[in-house]
């Protein structure tokens, strides 16, 4: 068979945006030529591999192939190796995973049942702060769990029982320091809710972030829990109409939300405990997302979706997506916690699993995570309030180690690992479904082999496990 070489502008979206492909004399695409040489190569072979790739570790570069044919699009195969598992089995963890678990208002409280399920589960848990009981079983069950409090950087709910808050000062401290109140150009306070009972907080006051700070150390010291998750930030708040009277732009409230994130964050080390920043929508903000990791870690929760919930077409979910990298300017260095979550409403309010359209956000979720942080960091998935925790199966399997760096078919991304296989459709629109060939050697959650070829609509994904 002759073949021919030709270059072409790829339209993945990813860092490579030119690829050389090997064509046969049809113009069918055989296998992708490295840009650094070895044309004709497998894929699994280490001598194709870019010289940066670390293996464990996401690739610094990526790869794409652009089908030339306009047919079916089929997932590069890769080759693993690595332990044993038994067929069929629940579970080759622990897996990278995240339990998600709020009770908003004191309400829908964690159960010894949900310790006791989700314990062998995760690697990282976060509750509201009241649930220091549940934190502590959690501990008691799984030690090594990282176990962390949400606390809001800038609002105090007014409705919230206590003794413990949602928020850093409580509300009986806000009464007693009226100057902590944002107010309007009107000077009235701002708040939200019908009638409002959360307000927003002058967090560019250093008198507001003293307190808050002393407060939330006070409250953490001598705790089952390991540290903070500050939330609240810009994305996930309503935004002020700005200017106040003493706040002139977005500019400054973020770095206001900043220096206090720091200032507690520097307080919490001294005692132990470390600090989490939530980030909503990080791609807009890459260095920012890197500088607040230096308190412990940072955390995406809307993964793959606006804070907004909308879903994010494929340049702007790569955009996301790189967040996981451990390369270039703007990476989290290896040592801090980096957590994405998937926002997904349940499919019925007392429902115990998901199913249908649930279900498969939840797994297009964790195939990216996988395909494009090779295994960085930890995944989750809740409801949006994360009043409810999401489970699939097969967020019981760490795949291991990548041994290939993320391949790409016009948004069709895959990845190999020592035990595992993760296949994601990136394409936003209902009719760019892929094709995707497998190979053998891999199994479904239940035991059972997969055909030798599925097709994923668009916003789907695959997560498949070595058979040993």
């Amino acid at each position: 068979m002759s073949t021919l070489f030709r270059g072409r502008r790829s339209r993945c979206a990813g860092p490579s945006s030119f690829s050389t492909n090997v064509l046969d004399a049809s113009g069918r695409a055989l296998r992708a030529a490295p840009l650094g040489g070895g044309a004709g190569r497998d894929a699994s072979d280490p001598r194709s591999r870019r010289a940066s790739t670390i293996l464990g570790r996401p690739a610094t570069h990526f790869r794409c192939i652009r089908s030339t044919t306009g047919g079916n699009m089929s997932a590069v195969n890769g080759h693993g190796g690595g332990g044993r598992t038994a067929r069929g089995a629940d579970s080759i963890g622990p897996a990278p995973m995240a339990w998600v678990r709020y009770s908003p208002g004191g309400t829908a409280a964690i159960t010894d049942t949900e310790v006791e399920t989700w314990a062998p589960r995760c690697r990282v848990a976060i509750f509201d702060a009241w649930e220091s009981a549940a934190a502590e079983r959690l501990k008691l069950i799984s030690p090594a769990v990282t176990v962390l409090c949400r606390k809001d950087l800038a609002t105090v709910d007014e409705a919230e029982p206590g003794p413990v808050y949602s928020s850093g000062v409580s509300p009986e401290q806000v009464r007693r320091n009226e100057s902590w109140f944002a107010v309007d150009r009107a000077g009235d306070r701002v708040g939200w809710g019908d009638p409002p009972g959360r307000w927003q907080m002058r967090a560019w006051d250093p008198a507001y972030r003293d307190a808050w700070v002393s407060a939330v150390t006070a409250e953490l010291e001598g705790s089952p829990f390991d540290g903070v998750l500050t939330v609240g930030d810009i994305e996930e708040t309503p935004r002020l109409d700005l200017p106040l009277p003493d706040l002139g732009s977005t500019t400054q409230q973020r770095e206001a939300n900043d220096d206090l994130i720091a200032e507690a964050g520097g307080a919490l080390r001294d005692i132990g405990k470390i600090l989490v920043a939530s980030v909503g929508d990080a791609r807009r903000s890459p260095r920012r997302w890197a500088k607040l990791s230096a308190w412990g870690g940072v955390l995406e929760p809307a993964w793959l979706s606006t804070v907004g919930g909308r879903i994010l077409d494929p340049g702007t979910a790569r955009q996301q997506t790189e967040r996981l990298s451990l390369a270039g300017p703007d990476a989290v260095p290896a040592d801090p916690l980096v957590v994405v979550r998937t926002p997904v409403q349940a499919d019925a309010p007392d429902a115990d699993d998901l199913t249908g359209a649930g279900e498969s956000m939840v797994r297009y979720g964790l195939a990216a995570y996988w395909v494009f942080g090779g295994g960085r960091g930890v995944y989750g998935a809740s409801s949006p309030d994360g009043s409810r925790s999401h489970w699939i199966p097969e967020m019981a399997w760490d795949l291991g180690e990548p041994i290939q760096e993320p391949e790409c078919v016009v948004n069709l991304w895959t990845r190999t690992f020592t035990k595992g296989r993760a296949v994601v459709n990136l394409a936003s629109d209902g009719r760019r479904r892929r094709h995707v060939t497998l190979p053998s050697g891999y199994v479904l959650p239940d035991g059972s082999e997969p055909p030798t070829q599925m097709v994923l609509g668009a916003h789907e994904g695959l997560v498949l496990r070595r058979d040993f």
